[in-house]
């Protein structure tokens, strides 16, 4: 019968006790590296994605792109009827929809918290009574992370039956 106060066997269970501890750390800091590089990876298509709709907002020529692909989606769209003015101010929109669209994303993930998320939720509130918002919105579907394209629903019907 082996004899727990052995020294060598003592010695045997704390290195293999050792071991397996730094294996678990080793693991769940794999795993966190790994998460924070998909994390990054995604924060930086999100940012190509503002400087796109940015660079719309500073070349509005670009503006062309979107009328011809709002016509092959929907040939009744109204966006070609839209003056110059008025596709800057869309594109600022859609520019609002993506940040309003990340911070959302932060809320749910819980980077930033409830009264911080609160302040947020105003603004997108605020900037949903804009005329042009509701269209952004309904163009937009399918294209953002559903549970913020839902909240937004969610707001625009409530002011819709104010």
């Amino acid at each position: 019968m082996t004899d727990i106060t052995d020294p060598v066997v003592f010695s045997t269970i704390a290195q293999t006790a050792v071991l397996t501890l730094t294996l678990v750390i080793f693991i769940m800091s794999f795993r966190t590296q790994n998460k924070a590089t998909k994390e990054a990876a995604y924060q930086k298509i999100l940012d190509d994605y503002t400087d796109a709709i940015r660079l719309v907002l500073e070349k509005p020529e670009l503006s062309k792109l979107q009328i011809d692909m709002a016509r092959a989606i929907n040939p009744n769209s109204t966006m070609a009827s839209l003056s110059a003015d008025d596709m800057t101010v869309r594109n600022y929109l859609v520019l609002l929809y993506g940040l309003f669209e990340r911070t959302h994303l932060l809320y749910r993930r819980k980077w930033i918290d409830g009264d911080t998320w609160n302040q947020w939720s105003a603004f997108l509130e605020a900037i949903a009574r804009h005329p042009m918002f509701k269209d952004v919105h309904r163009s937009s579907e399918g294209m953002y992370d559903k549970p913020f394209m839902d909240y937004v629903s969610n707001i625009l019907n409530t002011k819709s039956k104010d």
